[in-house]
């Protein structure tokens, strides 16, 4: 038939230029087709609505394994890997998710080649193979993602959180499954390739499965070793059928396409969608059942009881979740998992958890009704607004002054249509810590203050309507809020494609099609619609009694072991009427630890006293909020509408001073009231100490030098600042403003983004902030307060860096300290943090201001005039001028005369034929895996620009990029599905940077290019190829033999790639390179790292370049480049990075997890010639190691005799200050450098 039915139009907003067309086919799947003109992806999503809530008690993981095995095959594309490799091959990707509720799938792929890969997609759930060799295999993949999650904090507090719950609620059930709870049929070894049962999952292998009792009645008491593997296929089956109906599906495909022909592709293909269901009884029999794999017809028999005996199974919890539909969600009862009589009989009780990372975090749960079906009216909004907030009077701000805690937000930890769960979360100061009863009370008094103000409304309301005119503050506060949500709504441009139709077929499911986009948007929303009735309900509930609270901390663990220690029964049940008893218990399926403990009498009579509302307080009018959304006077009217397809012009620059740039764009492409604004103080002292040189060691003949101690100083003055700030500028946050200052090898950077018309206000607000030193009666905001948390929380942070990270994080630092780092790691950074003063800090913040070579780089892009732009970069420069000339007049003595030096980013250069290995054994006590990863460093420099750059590396860098891209599907599909050797395997191109060092500025002979009469680059690119893997299921060395052979292998497939097929991944990756920027943050932030890292190459006085050579064009260049390859180039690359020993440079970075240990043997001195295979174990033979290498420098293969360049340098030492160089390197850093204001993600939970 497939004759859809048109849907309701749905309801966008005014920046969204897309169309959409809701639908509803005959076999009752929903499908929203939109139209994106500007789109150069085409992208679907399907959204079941059953996860792992749906999961039989008997087989927890079933909906996550089910998840796994669609994407094996299907009977049109039998080939596992097919729908893979057609994405990979046509600039695609691919996903999947289970939730408690719903089971996602989604891709994209070049426009062009959707149809294909639609219906390669559509099959999966038209008709899944469910394979009995895929389902023996897959389950290796879910007991390796399950080992993977074994690691992190968060999944273990979830889990620890689930144990909680009423084990007959849906919530309680273990979401991800294993090997024990899926058993793989006997031909599956149970245990790892070591012998060894499975460890630190909770269970072990030795246990009784539920599933036993199930087999012994299916065959008449008995079972053999392969029925646990078939029933768990049965059941597979099973679930297949009662939950993936049509009528139990949402999806989205979005894509350039017209409506109609997206309508084309989609109907007869999704219309085909079978409801596998719909003529089964209850036990699953009906027509058109599959006998299974065995001919016998005892053995059809047998799969048949099996087949009834899953599918009654997978009935009985069919229905434990309740619907996801708001719709349907009305008529469902409040359910919650959590209540008193499951922990002790009387609230409030603190649960008590030991996490791997050093935090101390405190968490108060409210079991609350479900708000499900009043998005748009939910009384949590504006509690996690109230209890959120952290302006002046906020519970935040009373406990930050007081210095007990760094952070604190508030949201839904749980929200279905049966219960919410509310938490207010805090991270705690080691002060805090010990006063976390108070901390506690304020937000409990707090929770008093909100409820006193509500019960006042609401008394006013009911006797006088005059209140409703916005008298009211609480009202006040519903009507900005909904101010804002609309604003967000309205001014937002679309996003990816592939993103939007994940996330928009799950809500879909939840809000129909009509308001999918809009839902919780507010759009109707005022003072007179605030829920107070319902407000008043639920902040009654903020109370001790409704409160269970987790403390997650090492402090909290040892005060709860000394409290319980010798006590095997614990302590009194506090009048519970069942069974439990208070003290350590265990989680099932992590085997976590945690403690139960009640709260002392005393304590809950504080925390129910009165609020002292003369401290606590409503949040004040938001004064950041937009005044106009008007677009510039300046632009034209034919940019005033969106047009996301036109190519970005560079910035202009428009004004070009010895102490600093203004870079300025006119945004003519998103039609939105939005702007960015990036302030870079290009300063060596960032991270560098001056030192003597010379024999005389004279204090006035100085060099920058890389310090340690200057890095971790200007670390903390990062941080601290970002904490003073948190109060003052937490109503820009909500108005949709956000910043962060960040330190880098190129000084410091404030990024300020929003909408334009109060953006340059809170710039230079933080600018005038920042530069505040503390004299001449300015305010600084070096506070002992805020140096005190933000040393607590870098110290712990370090101490716990080895025990918290996984085994493939850990290898890749190990990595990167060997080839890019300048410190000497962790352990040494910990000793410069737990020695930091204030006083440190202090004396670095004026150390900045000293440098009389310093230079300020602003780029203000979007919605702002050139006038404006000029204005603003007069008032920053303003500012720094009168703050180094306050500090100068301070400091006595001569000027320091200093090399001219170029600062940025750094990498070591592996020479040709060397062979490194790191080999480490994690610290982290939960970790079972090992991680390999195998890095081949380039010796051609990196392509920068055309202009910067030779024709040789511009192939080169095309050439591995493109390989890069063929190889990670193949790598994926042979060491992942096929040898199932862990959950995580990838390889990525990898690109970085290294600038030339001070010593090269102190030579007699500086060289310049070659034949070009310019000067040589000061900044060099490197290419690498990564491939990595995370196992327990081969010893790491064996994961590296498997990785190598299939490298080596690979040759062979590029020799025999068809020219169509090579011509695909090329024409693919062009695409990619330059698809379209949808965000104007992402639009500059690519141009501040062109201006960063090459401005100082391209515009220094007597270079020969000018601003149109730095390089703008880099991805169409590349493109270009890419398209021309051929099957010889790429072999020539392939050959010099990966085969060739004698020329390839590699290093290979091992981490030990506890399945196979690291075993230190005795070695032989390392050598360190080229050519030589050498590796570490230690940090000294891994530092012994590091001196030996050279900066990435193509220097070397320059003549020694030429000296333009020093000449040049010497002549134009004033222009000279510009050239910092950027400091954005790909991979993973020693220490975080950033601190981020913008503060979405803490506010916002799933």
């Amino acid at each position: 038939m497939n004759n859809p039915t048109n849907l309701p139009p749905v309801v966008k907003g005014d920046a969204d230029y897309r169309t959409y067309r809701p639908l509803l086919l005959d076999n009752g799947i929903t499908i929203l087709l939109a139209h994106d003109p500007q789109a150069k992806h085409f992208a679907a999503s399907v959204s079941v609505h059953a996860g792992a809530s749906s999961d039989p008690r008997a087989l927890p993981g079933l909906a996550h394994f089910c998840e796994h095995m669609c994407f094996l095959g299907s009977k049109t594309y039998p080939e596992e890997n097919e729908y893979k490799q057609y994405l990979a091959q046509h600039g695609g990707k691919s996903n999947a998710s289970t939730s408690m509720s719903h089971t996602t799938y989604q891709f994209d792929v070049l426009a062009d080649h959707g149809e294909k890969a639609l219906d390669i997609f559509s099959h999966f759930f038209i008709s899944p193979l469910f394979s009995k060799s895929g389902t023996q295999r897959e389950v290796q993949a879910v007991d390796s993602e399950n080992s993977k999650n074994l690691v992190s904090d968060g999944r273990r507090r979830w889990q620890v959180l689930k144990s909680l719950a009423d084990d007959e609620h849906h919530f309680s059930k273990f979401s991800t499954g294993n090997k024990f709870t899926l058993p793989a049929s006997a031909s599956e070894d149970s245990s790892d390739s070591n012998g060894n049962d499975e460890s630190e999952t909770g269970t072990q292998t030795t246990d009784k499965h539920p599933l036993e009792d199930i087999l012994k009645e299916v065959n008449n008491g008995k079972y053999d070793e392969n029925d646990m593997g078939e029933f768990v296929r049965a059941a597979l089956l099973a679930f297949h059928e009662r939950q993936y109906r049509p009528k139990n599906m949402t999806a989205v495909m979005i894509g350039p396409q017209s409506l109609d022909e997206l309508e084309a592709w989609v109907v007869p293909r999704f219309g085909q969608i079978p409801d596998r269901w719909l003529n089964k009884d209850d036990d699953g029999e009906g027509k058109g059942d599959e006998d299974g794999d065995d001919a016998t017809s005892e053995n059809a028999e047998k799969w048949r009881a099996m087949q009834r005996a899953a599918a009654q199974l997978v009935g009985e919890s069919a229905s434990d979740a309740p619907p996801v539909s708001i719709l349907a969600a009305e008529s469902v009862e409040h359910c919650s998992a959590f209540r008193p009589e499951l922990l002790g009989g009387k609230w409030p009780v603190v649960l008590t958890t030991k996490p791997l990372q050093a935090v101390r975090n405190m968490v108060l749960f409210f079991p609350l009704p479900p708000s499900w079906h009043t998005p748009d009216r939910s009384p949590t909004s504006i509690l996690s607004h109230l209890f959120g907030h952290e302006g002046p009077g906020s519970a935040f701000a009373i406990l930050q002054d007081k210095g007990w805690i760094s952070s604190l937000s508030a949201g839904n930890r749980i929200s279905g249509p049966d219960q919410t769960l509310f938490q207010i979360q805090v991270s705690l100061t080691a002060e805090g810590e010990e006063q976390w009863k108070e901390v506690a009370k304020v937000i409990f008094h707090y929770g008093k203050m909100v409820c006193h103000v509500a019960e006042e409304s609401f008394e006013s309301s009911e006797g006088d309507a005059a209140c409703k005119d916005g008298d009211n503050e609480l009202r006040r506060i519903w009507d900005e809020v909904a101010a804002l949500d609309r604003m967000r709504f309205h001014q937002t441009s679309p996003g990816a494609v592939y993103s939007f139709a994940s996330s928009v077929a799950q809500s879909i499911s939840k809000h129909g099609t009509e308001t999918c986009l809009s839902a919780g948007s507010s759009l109707n929303e005022n003072g007179d619609t605030l829920p107070l009735k319902e407000l008043l309900q639920f902040v009654g509930q903020i109370i001790p009694q409704n409160c269970f609270i987790e403390r997650c901390s090492d402090g909290a663990w040892k005060e709860m072991d000394a409290l319980y220690e010798g006590k095997e029964s614990g302590l009194e049940n506090n009048g519970s009427s069942n069974n439990f008893i208070f003290g350590k218990q265990t989680e099932k399926w992590y085997g976590v630890d945690y403690y139960i403990s009640p709260v002392e009498k005393e304590d809950v009579q504080q925390w129910e006293t009165d609020a002292d509302e003369a401290t606590l307080r409503l949040p004040e009018p938001n004064r950041y909020i937009p005044r106009t959304m008007e677009l510039c006077e300046d632009l034209p009217e034919d940019a005033k509408v969106q047009r996301i397809e036109k190519p970005i012009d560079p910035p202009k620059l428009i004004v070009n001073k010895p102490d600093g740039r203004l870079w300025w764009r006119l945004d003519d492409r998103y039609a939105l009231p939005k702007a960015s604004v990036t302030i870079l103080l290009r300063t060596a002292t960032a991270e560098n100490k001056l030192r003597p040189t010379g024999a005389d060691q004279s204090e006035t003949d100085l060099r920058w030098d890389y310090n340690s101690g200057t890095s971790m100083q200007s670390n903390f003055l990062t941080n601290i600042f970002a904490d003073s700030l948190a109060q003052d500028t937490y109503d820009a946050y909500l108005a949709g403003l956000g910043w962060s200052l960040s330190k880098s090898s190129s000084g410091f950077t404030l990024s300020c983004s929003g909408y334009s018309d109060r953006l340059s206000d809170l710039a230079i607000k933080l600018l005038t902030d920042f530069c505040h030193t503390g004299g001449s009666g300015d305010e600084t905001f070096l506070k002992q307060s805020h140096f005190e948390t933000t040393k607590d929380k870098v110290v712990r942070g370090l101490k716990s860096y080895f025990e918290s990270r996984r085994a493939d994080s850990l290898a890749l630092y190990y990595r990167n300290l060997l080839l890019s780092s300048k410190g000497e790691g962790i352990e040494s950074n910990l000793e410069l943090a737990e020695a930091m003063t204030l006083a440190d800090v202090a004396k670095q913040h004026d150390c900045i201001w000293t440098d009389e070579d310093m230079t300020i780089e602003v780029l203000y892009t979007g919605n702002v005039s050139q006038k404006e732009a000029e204005a603003f970069f007069g008032k920053a420069t303003g500012i720094i001028e009168r703050t180094q000339s306050r500090v100068l007049q301070k400091r006595a003595g001569p000027t320091n005369k200093c090399s001219p030096w170029v600062p940025g980013p750094f990498e070591r250069r592996l020479l040709p034929g060397e062979d490194l290995e790191l080999h480490f054994a994690s610290k982290n006590p939960k970790e079972e895996n090992g991680a390999v990863i195998v890095t081949y460093q380039s010796q051609q420099p990196g392509f920068k620009g055309k202009s910067l750059s030779s024709e040789e590396s511009l192939k080169q860098s095309a050439a591995i990029r493109l390989l890069c891209k063929m190889i990670k599907e193949p790598v994926f599909n042979e060491l992942r599905t096929k040898q199932q050797l862990g959950y995580i395997v990838s390889s990525f191109y990898d690109v970085n940077y290294s600038t030339r060092q001070s010593e090269f500025f102190e030579s007699s002979s500086i060289p310049t290019a070659t034949g070009l009469g310019q000067p040589a680059p000061l900044a060099s690119s490197i290419d690498s190829l990564v491939v990595y893997v995370l196992s327990k299921k081969e010893k790491p060395m064996e994961v590296a033999n498997r990785i190598d052979d299939f490298l080596l292998n690979f040759k062979s497939r590029l020799e025999e790639m068809s020219t169509s097929e090579i011509q695909d991944y090329a024409d693919s990756m062009a695409k990619a390179l330059t698809k379209p920027i949808r965000k104007l943050g992402t639009e500059a932030s690519s141009h501040m790292a062109k201006i960063r890292m090459y401005a100082p190459e391209t515009l220094i006085e007597g270079s020969g370049y000018t601003v149109q050579d730095l390089p703008w064009d880099n991805p169409e260049v590349l493109a270009g480049a890419i398209r021309k390859l051929d099957r010889d180039a790429i072999l020539k690359a392939y050959d010099s990075l990966v085969v060739k020993k004698e020329s390839r440079s590699r290093i290979v970075s091992f981490v030990y997890g506890k399945t196979f240990p690291l075993e230190i043997k005795a070695k032989k001195p390392m050598p360190r010639g080229s050519g030589d295979k050498s590796s570490a174990s230690s940090m000294e033979e891994l530092m012994t190691k590091r001196k030996s290498l050279i900066a990435y420098d193509p220097s070397r293969s320059y003549p020694k005799d030429s000296s333009t360049l020093w000449k040049m340098f010497g002549k134009h030492k004033t222009t000279m200050r510009y050239a910092v160089a950027a400091a954005a390197v790909v991979g993973v850093g020693v220490w975080g450098t950033v601190a981020i204001k913008s503060r979405g993600d803490e506010k916002k939970h799933k």
